[in-house]
Protein backbone atom coordinates (compact mmCIF):
# COMPACT_ATOMS: atom_id res chain seq x y z
CA UNK A 1 0.00 0.00 0.00
CA UNK A 2 1.59 3.50 -1.14
CA UNK A 3 1.78 6.48 1.17
CA UNK A 4 -1.05 8.47 0.26
CA UNK A 5 -0.63 11.44 3.40
CA UNK A 6 2.33 12.49 6.22
CA UNK A 7 2.49 14.91 8.93
CA UNK A 8 5.63 16.84 8.53
CA UNK A 9 6.88 18.29 12.30
CA UNK A 10 8.13 22.04 11.21
CA UNK A 11 9.16 24.90 13.66
CA UNK A 12 7.81 28.75 13.53
CA UNK A 13 11.43 28.97 13.31
CA UNK A 14 10.36 28.86 9.21
CA UNK A 15 7.94 31.37 10.14
CA UNK A 16 8.51 34.03 12.31
CA UNK A 17 11.95 35.58 11.26
CA UNK A 18 11.26 38.46 8.48
CA UNK A 19 12.44 41.83 9.68
CA UNK A 20 10.22 43.27 7.08
CA UNK A 21 7.71 42.09 8.74
CA UNK A 22 4.86 44.70 10.01
CA UNK A 23 4.74 44.50 14.02
CA UNK A 24 0.88 44.67 13.06
CA UNK A 25 1.16 41.97 10.48
CA UNK A 26 -0.63 38.45 12.15
CA UNK A 27 1.24 35.66 11.76
CA UNK A 28 -0.28 32.66 10.27
CA UNK A 29 0.19 29.80 7.78
CA UNK A 30 1.24 32.07 4.67
CA UNK A 31 4.31 33.64 6.70
CA UNK A 32 7.79 32.06 5.76
CA UNK A 33 10.90 33.30 7.29
CA UNK A 34 13.16 34.97 5.14
CA UNK A 35 16.24 32.81 4.50
CA UNK A 36 18.84 35.72 3.03
CA UNK A 37 18.31 37.29 6.75
CA UNK A 38 18.49 34.38 8.56
CA UNK A 39 21.86 33.69 6.61
CA UNK A 40 22.93 37.37 7.14
CA UNK A 41 22.49 36.79 10.68
CA UNK A 42 23.85 33.70 10.81
CA UNK A 43 20.37 32.20 12.30
CA UNK A 44 20.80 28.91 11.04
CA UNK A 45 18.06 26.59 13.30
CA UNK A 46 15.26 29.11 11.22
CA UNK A 47 17.74 28.79 8.01
CA UNK A 48 17.57 25.28 8.33
CA UNK A 49 13.94 24.81 9.07
CA UNK A 50 12.81 26.75 6.78
CA UNK A 51 14.46 25.08 4.03
CA UNK A 52 13.98 21.64 5.63
CA UNK A 53 10.13 22.25 5.57
CA UNK A 54 9.93 23.78 1.84
CA UNK A 55 12.12 20.38 0.88
CA UNK A 56 9.38 18.59 2.61
CA UNK A 57 6.80 20.00 0.06
CA UNK A 58 8.39 20.00 -3.07
CA UNK A 59 9.83 16.26 -2.68
CA UNK A 60 5.53 15.75 -1.58
CA UNK A 61 4.72 17.36 -4.54
CA UNK A 62 6.99 15.37 -6.66
CA UNK A 63 6.21 12.14 -5.26
CA UNK A 64 2.02 12.69 -5.34
CA UNK A 65 1.89 12.54 -1.47
CA UNK A 66 -0.43 14.86 0.32
CA UNK A 67 2.03 17.03 2.81
CA UNK A 68 0.34 18.08 6.25
CA UNK A 69 2.60 20.33 8.16
CA UNK A 70 2.20 21.10 12.06
CA UNK A 71 4.26 24.37 13.21
CA UNK A 72 5.19 24.50 17.01
CA UNK A 73 7.07 27.08 18.73
CA UNK A 74 8.89 26.68 22.09
CA UNK A 75 7.12 23.59 23.20
CA UNK A 76 6.77 22.78 26.95
CA UNK A 77 5.14 20.73 29.62
CA UNK A 78 5.98 17.24 31.23
CA UNK A 79 8.85 15.24 29.98
CA UNK A 80 9.05 11.86 28.88
CA UNK A 81 12.71 11.64 28.60
CA UNK A 82 15.03 11.40 31.53
CA UNK A 83 17.11 13.50 30.81
CA UNK A 84 17.27 17.82 30.64
CA UNK A 85 16.10 18.26 27.09
CA UNK A 86 16.43 21.98 25.99
CA UNK A 87 12.86 23.45 27.02
CA UNK A 88 13.76 22.39 30.47
CA UNK A 89 16.77 24.14 30.40
CA UNK A 90 14.89 27.04 29.03
CA UNK A 91 12.83 27.10 32.26
CA UNK A 92 15.65 25.37 35.00
CA UNK A 93 18.12 28.27 33.68
CA UNK A 94 16.27 31.04 35.63
CA UNK A 95 14.72 29.09 38.87
CA UNK A 96 18.68 28.07 40.24
CA UNK A 97 21.34 29.69 41.16
CA UNK A 98 24.55 30.22 39.13
CA UNK A 99 23.30 29.60 36.07
CA UNK A 100 21.50 32.95 33.92
CA UNK A 101 21.49 36.59 36.49
CA UNK A 102 18.73 38.06 34.21
CA UNK A 103 15.59 37.32 32.34
CA UNK A 104 15.74 38.74 28.93
CA UNK A 105 12.83 41.16 28.09
CA UNK A 106 12.03 39.06 24.86
CA UNK A 107 9.01 37.52 23.14
CA UNK A 108 8.75 33.83 22.04
CA UNK A 109 5.76 31.67 21.27
CA UNK A 110 5.14 28.82 23.67
CA UNK A 111 2.51 25.74 23.38
CA UNK A 112 1.97 22.73 25.72
CA UNK A 113 3.90 19.24 24.20
CA UNK A 114 0.42 17.50 24.64
CA UNK A 115 -1.48 19.44 22.27
CA UNK A 116 1.33 19.26 19.49
CA UNK A 117 0.64 15.57 20.08
CA UNK A 118 -3.24 15.68 19.97
CA UNK A 119 -2.45 18.84 16.64
CA UNK A 120 -0.59 15.71 14.68
CA UNK A 121 -3.58 13.43 15.28
CA UNK A 122 -6.44 15.82 14.05
CA UNK A 123 -4.60 17.05 11.25
CA UNK A 124 -3.69 12.88 9.95
CA UNK A 125 -7.47 12.60 10.69
CA UNK A 126 -9.41 15.17 9.25
CA UNK A 127 -10.07 14.48 5.82
CA UNK A 128 -10.42 18.38 5.21
CA UNK A 129 -7.02 18.69 6.43
CA UNK A 130 -4.87 20.57 4.11
CA UNK A 131 -0.97 22.73 4.13
CA UNK A 132 -0.09 24.75 6.93
CA UNK A 133 -0.76 24.79 10.55
CA UNK A 134 0.49 26.94 13.21
CA UNK A 135 0.52 25.24 16.77
CA UNK A 136 0.56 28.22 18.68
CA UNK A 137 -1.01 28.50 21.90
CA UNK A 138 0.58 31.82 23.16
CA UNK A 139 2.64 34.37 22.78
CA UNK A 140 4.59 36.62 25.92
CA UNK A 141 7.33 38.02 26.53
CA UNK A 142 9.97 35.64 28.93
CA UNK A 143 9.41 37.70 32.02
CA UNK A 144 5.66 36.91 32.14
CA UNK A 145 6.08 33.53 31.66
CA UNK A 146 8.44 33.42 34.84
CA UNK A 147 5.87 35.44 36.40
CA UNK A 148 3.58 32.41 35.63
CA UNK A 149 5.94 29.85 37.51
CA UNK A 150 6.24 32.05 40.55
CA UNK A 151 2.48 32.23 41.28
CA UNK A 152 2.94 27.99 41.90
CA UNK A 153 6.60 27.50 42.73
CA UNK A 154 7.83 31.13 44.56
CA UNK A 155 10.46 29.91 46.76
CA UNK A 156 12.73 29.15 43.80
CA UNK A 157 15.90 31.49 43.40
CA UNK A 158 14.36 33.07 40.40
CA UNK A 159 16.37 35.49 38.01
CA UNK A 160 14.99 38.78 37.54
CA UNK A 161 14.92 41.55 34.88
CA UNK A 162 18.30 43.33 34.90
CA UNK A 163 18.43 46.08 36.45
CA UNK A 164 20.23 48.84 34.10
CA UNK A 165 17.75 47.81 31.56
CA UNK A 166 15.31 50.33 31.23
CA UNK A 167 13.72 49.62 27.45
CA UNK A 168 9.99 49.11 27.62
CA UNK A 169 8.49 45.72 27.88
CA UNK A 170 8.63 44.00 24.14
CA UNK A 171 5.17 43.10 23.68
CA UNK A 172 3.92 39.92 21.86
CA UNK A 173 3.42 39.64 18.08
CA UNK A 174 -0.09 39.14 16.58
CA UNK A 175 -0.59 35.60 15.49
CA UNK A 176 -3.58 33.14 14.25
CA UNK A 177 -4.02 29.50 15.66
CA UNK A 178 -7.81 29.89 14.62
CA UNK A 179 -7.17 27.03 11.29
CA UNK A 180 -5.63 24.12 13.98
CA UNK A 181 -8.88 25.42 16.31
CA UNK A 182 -10.74 24.62 13.79
CA UNK A 183 -9.98 20.94 13.50
CA UNK A 184 -11.27 20.97 17.62
CA UNK A 185 -7.95 21.74 19.23
CA UNK A 186 -8.37 23.46 22.65
CA UNK A 187 -4.94 25.07 23.62
CA UNK A 188 -4.29 24.06 27.56
CA UNK A 189 -3.62 26.90 30.19
CA UNK A 190 -0.14 28.12 29.86
CA UNK A 191 -0.25 27.77 34.11
CA UNK A 192 -1.14 24.01 33.82
CA UNK A 193 1.23 23.56 30.92
CA UNK A 194 4.13 24.92 33.63
CA UNK A 195 3.13 23.66 36.72
CA UNK A 196 3.27 20.51 35.00
CA UNK A 197 6.43 20.60 33.59
CA UNK A 198 8.34 22.06 36.91
CA UNK A 199 6.55 19.10 38.59
CA UNK A 200 8.34 16.88 35.90
CA UNK A 201 11.92 18.22 36.44
CA UNK A 202 11.51 17.64 39.84
CA UNK A 203 10.45 13.89 39.53
CA UNK A 204 13.59 13.55 37.40
CA UNK A 205 16.04 15.62 39.60
CA UNK A 206 16.39 18.58 37.56
CA UNK A 207 14.78 20.72 40.33
CA UNK A 208 15.21 20.75 43.95
CA UNK A 209 11.41 20.21 45.42
CA UNK A 210 10.11 23.28 47.71
CA UNK A 211 6.58 23.64 49.43
CA UNK A 212 4.10 24.55 46.38
CA UNK A 213 1.16 26.91 46.03
CA UNK A 214 -2.32 26.00 44.92
CA UNK A 215 -3.26 26.79 41.48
Amino acid sequence: MSVRRIVFTSSYGAVHMDPNRSPDKVLDETCWSDTEFCKKTKNWYCYAKTLAEKSAMAEAKKRGVQLLVVVPPMTLGPALSQGLHLTGKHLTQYMTVGTKRAVPNAVAGYVDVRDVAQAHGLVYKSPKASGRYLCIGYVMNRLELIDLVKERFPHYPFSKRDEHDKTPMVKPYKFSNQKIKDLGLRFTSMKETLSDMVLSLQEKGHLPIYTISKL
